[in-house]
């Protein structure tokens, strides 16, 4: 099984580490400079500091020779450029399955990963999936204790990118519910700000552990909106990797919020970030598709007013607190 991994973030650099202890790898990325610096090094001082790469970790800034070479591409570019990969490979080789690890909403057009991906195959029988859950890139490359979901639309799949990534300190679980992995995976972050907020604010653990309760059933409500399994949402794709970034000190969604909760203008604080943070964009996006879904997404809502200058982020917390008596569902 030969691999492809495109895009040399963090997380995707961590992915090519792991998968290269096993099986051949080609580490893509768009900037040649970036793969000539890898190259030299042997790691990502970039974005990934000074873990050197695997023997059998190769580095190309050529998109046909990492996908043409391979069995299989893990794409690990960000939500805005998915698109633009997607319909990159499928001029390439339309019959490659892909998949993908992205956690985002697409601007504009409010859609998913998976809704994505259906408009631009060649092939429509084409295996495809996600790999998501809780997984800090710094932690993965250290050996530390790492389980994930891999939900895809074939088992043989399932069964050929597991074992690439299924050994020593990472776990892989398999599902079937590609639209509810997908949906844990951007919405989290979005709950990950107002924890941040909150955080900031010094509200404390019982605070943040209501938003994280009831940031799960805000999830889970819109997840069930698209046919997801509700199943998904208490597994390591839905409170798992919510968990980890409402708590984790390497989220950079909950630092976007313990910024604001400082007064800090989002501007000054995503210019400042130096990585993605798709809680941001996703947040946008979800409240455009709310609002014609009626679904009831409260803390959601708020982050919105805090993102869009509507709201401070203390009457965000005032808001929520003086809601209706409701039943917890």
């Amino acid at each position: 099984m030969k691999v492809a991994v495109l895009g040399a973030g963090a997380w995707g650099t961590a992915l090519a580490i792991q998968a290269a202890k096993a099986y051949p790898v080609k580490l893509w990325a768009r900037d040649s400079g970036h793969v000539s610096g890898m190259k030299k090094a042997r790691s990502n001082p970039k974005y990934l500091g000074d873990f050197n790469f695997p023997d059998q970790l190769e580095l190309t800034s050529s998109l046909d020779e990492a996908v043409l070479s391979s069995d299989v591409v893990i794409s690990s570019v960000p939500t805005s450029a998915f698109a633009e990969i997607i319909q990159k490979i499928q001029t390439i080789d339309p019959n490659k399955p892909i998949i993908w690890t992205n956690k985002g909403l697409e601007a504009g057009s409010s859609l998913f990963p998976h809704e994505i991906i259906q408009d631009y195959l060649v092939n429509k029988e084409l295996a495809y999936g996600v790999l998501s859950g809780p997984s800090f890139a710094a932690e993965l490359v250290r050996d530390l204790p790492t389980a994930v979901t891999l939900a895809t639309t074939n088992a043989e799949l399932s069964n050929s990118v597991a074992k690439i990534f299924h050994h020593g300190s990472m776990r892989v679980y398999l599902s079937d519910d590609i639209s509810g992995v997908t949906v844990g995976g951007s919405l989290k972050n979005i709950i990950a700000i107002a924890s941040g907020i909150s955080d900031g604010m010094g509200f404390g653990n019982n605070a943040r552990a209501a938003l994280i309760t009831r940031g799960i059933a805000e999830i889970t409500r819109f997840g069930k909106a698209l046919n997801a399994s509700e199943d998904t949402f208490i597994g390591l794709a839905g409170i798992g990797d919510l968990l980890l970034t409402c708590t984790g000190q390497y989220s950079r969604n909950r630092e976007v919020g313990i910024r604001l909760a400082e007064g800090k203008s989002l501007d000054e604080i995503l210019s400042s970030l130096g990585h993605v943070a798709e809680g941001v964009n996703a947040c946008y996006e979800v409240f455009n598709r709310i609002k014609h879904e009626n679904i009831d997404m409260p803390i959601t809502c708020e982050v919105y007013r805090v993102l869009t200058n509507e709201i401070s982020a203390k009457d965000a917390v005032k808001n929520l607190l003086s809601r209706s008596l409701t039943t917890e569902n």
